[in-house]
């Protein structure tokens, strides 16, 4: 499985374009961040989270969490306890203010408040009730119900109470056409509804607080409204989905019955081409923040 993945995002190279196109005008607003260890660096960010407030949250593969302005000027930073065996790749924010994020490698969640203090962690290696095998993101519901997405076996999402005590697991292996493959990432809806950017499968699916798979969005593809390894998906305030795409060097708009409304990004290194996007994000006041991990920077766009 891992060959196959890898074969087919190197068939995109970065150069190609893979058909993303940026309309006339969508130069970013702005570009932070760079190439290095320092203090407001990347090397090869993977994840961001943006408070009620407008803060920015980023992670990269250094294992670092670095907190920046609404303007990408930074405020502080810390470094997960620890990151030998891989990286995470999930972060949140849920309504008391807390950082949610998914310790990918040692198979647990952790949660800080957003000057870096541990508050608690949960989860271990395994396959059994509120286990984890390689957990990719995390997301919280209007109860303060958490819930967490998996992949390398699992590739399904649990749900747990808000004092973090397993409740259900569903969207496994065996779950037929709500069956997932690499859920990448989570996030809920006005409605309360889950939404998966369900990675390998190169579609959203939008499920039920009870699991019920209610919809799929998309198909593989580089056109309007297809994917091509959707590694993030968000709700904006108007409804409509933020995706992602890893595999399509883009970032597209769509409505929440799949219909294309605008993209971002071509690939190439410029202000307002892409490299391998990890995740995006819609700030309070209504930007978009693009983390585009080749180029270690977070590129920022008006909606």
């Amino acid at each position: 499985m891992l060959h196959r993945f890898v074969a087919c995002v190197l068939a995109c190279p970065l150069l190609a374009g893979c058909g993303g196109k940026t309309p006339g005008g969508s130069k970013p607003e702005l570009v932070f961040g760079q190439t290095g260890l320092g203090p407001g660096d990347f090397s090869y960010p993977r994840a961001i989270a943006i408070a009620p407030d407008g803060c920015v949250f980023v992670i990269d593969k250094t294992a670092r969490v670095q907190r920046f302005d609404p303007q990408g000027r930074y405020e502080h930073g810390w470094r997960m306890p620890e990151w030998e065996a891989g990286k995470p790749t999930g972060i949140t924010v849920d309504r008391q203010g807390r950082l949610l994020i998914a310790d990918t490698h040692y198979h647990r969640v952790m949660i800080y408040d957003r000057e870096g203090t541990l508050l608690g962690r949960f989860g271990e290696r395994g396959s059994g009730p509120g286990q984890f095998e390689f957990p990719t993101a995390v997301a919280a519901d209007g109860d303060g119900f958490l819930y967490v997405s998996e992949y390398g076996g699992n590739d399904r999402i649990s749900k747990f109470t808000p004092d973090c005590r397993f409740v259900m697991s569903f969207g496994g292996p065996d779950a037929g056409e709500a069956s997932l493959l690499r859920p990448e990432s989570l996030d809920f809806d006005a409605e309360q509804t889950l939404w998966v950017a369900d990675a390998c499968h190169h579609r959203l699916c939008r499920f039920s607080r009870e699991g019920k798979l209610l919809s799929t969005v998309g198909r593989e593809g580089s056109g309007a409204g297809q994917l091509r390894y959707p590694y993030g998906v968000r709700v904006c305030r108007d409804g409509n989905l933020l995706v992602t795409e890893f595999g399509n060097n883009r970032v597209q708009m769509l409505t929440p019955q799949g219909r294309s409304l605008r993209t971002w990004g071509t690939a190439g290194r410029e202000p307002g081409q892409l490299a391998y996007p990890w995740a995006a994000a819609e700030g309070p006041d209504g930007r978009v923040y693009v983390v585009d991990s080749g180029n270690n920077r977070i590129q920022v766009f008006k909606l």
